[in-house]
């Protein structure tokens, strides 16, 4: 996160912030995605994202070469992730992906096909008891990293805080990645960012 800020400084300022007018302050997506090539520690095998909104995460996986798999319910997923696609991306091809366009707690994955599962601003979206079941299906079968970002400053976040209730509907906070920290090594912890490994 320290060289992320060095690199990109106007994040310290605002966590939401994705270009400016300011000359010499416009960071490309090429930009972003060498940031992370100078950067990794790891390769991923296979990712799955839950809650994948607009598909940023999907394409720039996509974009490093990375097989990912994507939950994301909403209505309109399929066209508002193509057109991010096209947004970032143009025309290029970038490899294949899956998409489950459906609620996490009608699908049965098998999350032992997964090295890596990313929950990037969708904890505080997904109902308990929706997700809570799969939680324990992924304790007991999922060998690898469980990485649970926001915000920085969103932590913790209250059912119907910073958005209604029907939005923000799960209490996120540290009791919950307490819950999750207890199943695996901690390897990074940080008001919203949690990484563990199982």
């Amino acid at each position: 996160y320290a060289a992320l800020v060095k690199a990109f400084p106007e994040i310290k300022q605002n966590e939401r912030w994705e270009n400016s007018n300011v000359p010499g302050q416009d960071y490309t997506v090429e930009d972003q995605l060498q940031f992370i090539r100078d950067n990794k520690t790891r390769t991923p095998l296979r990712i799955l994202e839950i809650g994948a909104g607009r598909g940023e995460v999907i394409h720039f996986c996509r974009a490093l070469g990375l097989d990912v798999v994507a939950i994301e319910p909403g209505a309109d997923a399929v066209s508002v992730i193509e057109n991010t696609q096209k947004h970032l991306f143009g025309d290029a091809p970038l490899p294949p992906y899956v998409l489950h366009n459906d609620s996490i707690h009608n699908l049965d994955i098998d999350y032992s096909e997964f090295d890596t599962i990313l929950m990037v601003e969708s904890i505080e979206h997904i109902l308990a008891e929706h997700f809570d079941p799969q939680w324990e299906r992924i304790a007991s079968d999922f060998a690898g990293y469980f990485i649970v970002v926001n915000w920085k400053a969103y932590h913790p976040i209250a059912v119907g805080q910073f958005a209604g209730p029907h939005i923000h509907c799960r209490l996120v906070n540290d009791a919950l990645y307490d819950s999750y920290a207890s199943i695996g090594q901690t390897l990074v912890r940080d008001r919203s960012h949690l990484c563990i490994q199982l």
